[in-house]
């Protein structure tokens, strides 16, 4: 073997010493005893070209002619290559085998204890496909479910099609019943022991992850750098799927630089419907919100509504952020680092996915009415805040938020279907009728607290009036009555407030007449409960 040959092998036992870490552990854990032996026939070829000389000495080279023009030199340098382009595919690969999971469980400790998150990261994102396919059922498992159920109900089943057996006919006794299952169930059982079993690798995989995501600095180091990734683990189940769930999702919302931050204020694509448009630029959004029943199954709303509602209640005293003076540096630019205003707009986008898909989940969306009832509790603007202004708070202009996008779930009705024709926009969509509901409540709430200034309670009397004159011309008087009721009662079946009925009449009466009409729902019903007509 010539200087040129050695020059290559030792580039690649150096090439070996200079991979990154983690690819030096990728390699390592994804090398199985098939691609050991493979390796082993490679270098065993290539010692033996270089020593071919040496062997043909003492008479141990093997007795057989160079083929298709090959000899020792070209032979070694074969070998090289193949290791080389071997190594390369195995660099590529992305498939951990089986066997090596306990090495993974090994390796991922090792890097979280030394908090390696980065090369953890790295291997986690290789390998999260396959670990994402463990913990579904594939075919063999639905079979085997089947065949080891505790009733068999697949054999009783056959039993009683066979026989003509009805639910409630007791034509067969017990006895031939039984004596028939326990005839099939050795069948049973070695059909089942002959399918394939992953049980043991899927147990495995979830100790491994479940490690890895409690670690609530992993996590945040991952919600940062790689939130789809942890999106996606939170649609499986495993032993620590909940804790790990409510990490990721509290962290998206705690950071205000995190991922989520950035997709909302980008993600602002809204029809004259109310529904959104979801860039695909803009991966968490799309994941979750894309196809809704993702958002619906993990529980968004909740670890992020449990967040914003205990950040409110921390919000206390006339000298704090949201009691002092509006400023439109915050309508412009700090609303968008504020976690209220955020969590708002995550329910907005979200709800609204939910209306116009027409899927039936109130999307926990009375977390509005909480956040108002929170901000009520620390609602004390400041001795310098003008109370004529608009907005004479950054309390005020979250309250407004609050009512608006209420206002826009329950507004999605005035839309027939054949404008919407993904779903039926009237009461009986669940998002909907909840939105009406809470939109009553959460008046009732400002109007019982007597915090606001006439003025605002007008300002905002007027956009409930507004919204259930188009319900009434739109055929949706339920709905303007589910907002009527809910905004004059504590509780669903409690009886009205006669304080809060008398300030919404007071109110009314100082509203642009223009939305006035005495055919509509509002006035019959305040006139009904206060005995005497509005006008």
């Amino acid at each position: 073997m010539d200087a040129n040959a050695l020059t290559v092998l030792a580039i690649l036992v150096a090439g070996y010493t200079l991979l990154a870490e983690e690819k030096r552990i990728d390699l390592k854990l994804r090398f199985s005893w098939v691609d050991k032996s493979v390796v082993c026939f490679l270098v065993s070829a290539l010692l033996y070209a270089i020593y071919l000389p040496v062997l043909s000495a003492i008479n141990l080279a093997l007795p057989f002619k160079w083929l298709w023009g090959f000899d020792e030199k070209v032979t070694a340098f074969t070998a090289i290559v193949a290791i080389l382009l071997y190594l390369a595919l195995k660099l590529g690969g992305k498939r951990l085998p089986k066997s090596k999971t306990a090495d993974w469980q090994k390796a991922s400790s090792h890097l979280l204890r030394n908090q390696k998150f980065e090369q953890l990261a790295f291997l986690l994102d290789k390998y999260h496909h396959q670990f994402l396919l463990a913990f579904h059922d594939r075919w063999f498992d639905k079979v085997r479910a089947r065949l080891m159920a505790p009733y068999r109900p697949s054999i009783q089943d056959l039993i009683e099609l066979e026989l003509g057996k009805e639910s409630d006919d007791n034509s067969m006794s017990s006895l031939v019943k039984t004596t028939l299952v326990n005839l099939m169930k050795p069948f049973a059982f070695t059909l089942s022991y002959c399918l394939p079993d992953h049980r043991k690798y899927r147990e495995d995989v979830s100790a491994s992850i479940s490690a890895i995501f409690k670690s609530q600095l992993f996590v945040r180091h991952l919600a940062q750098t790689q939130p789809l990734l942890c999106a996606k683990f939170t649609k499986v189940r495993f032993s620590a799927d909940d804790e790990f769930t409510t990490l990721f999702l509290k962290e998206l919302i705690a950071n205000t630089s995190s991922p989520l931050y950035r997709e909302l204020q980008d993600n602002q694509n809204c029809s004259y419907t109310g529904e959104y448009y979801i860039d695909d630029s803009n991966p968490l959004l799309s994941f979750y919100f894309k196809d809704i029943e993702i958002a619906s199954q993990v529980s968004v709303w909740k670890p992020i509504g449990d967040y914003t509602k205990e950040f409110i209640k921390k919000q206390k005293g006339e000298d704090n952020y949201y009691n002092r003076p509006f400023s439109y540096t915050y309508y412009e630019e700090e609303k968008w680092t504020c976690p209220i205003f955020v969590s708002i707009q995550l329910f907005t986008v979200m709800t609204s996915r939910a209306i116009h898909m027409g899927h039936q989940d109130h999307m926990w969306l009375m977390y509005i009415e909480r956040y108002v009832d929170e901000i009520l509790k620390n609602y004390m603007p400041s001795t310098d805040v003008d109370k004529d202004r608009e907005f004479p708070t950054r309390f005020d202009y979250l309250i407004y938020q609050s009512l608006d996008a209420l206002r826009d779930w329950v507004g999605a009705a005035t839309y027939n279907a054949e404008e919407n024709n993904k779903a039926q926009l009237d009461v009986t969509n669940v998002p909907i009728k909840w939105a009406a509901s809470t939109l009553g409540s959460t008046f009732y709430s400002l109007v019982k607290s007597n915090k606001l200034t006439d003025s605002q309670y007008v300002y905002y009397l007027e956009m409930i009036v507004k919204l259930m004159k188009d319900l009434d011309n739109s055929s949706n008087k339920a709905l303007s009555k589910h907002i009527i009721d809910n905004a004059t009662k504590e509780y669903e079946l409690s009886s009205p407030d006669e304080g809060v009925v008398a300030a919404l009449i007071q109110h009314y009466s100082r509203i642009d007449y223009v939305l006035k009409s005495n055919g509509s729902t509002f006035e019959k019903e305040l006139s009904n409960l206060s005995g005497t007509p509005l006008r």
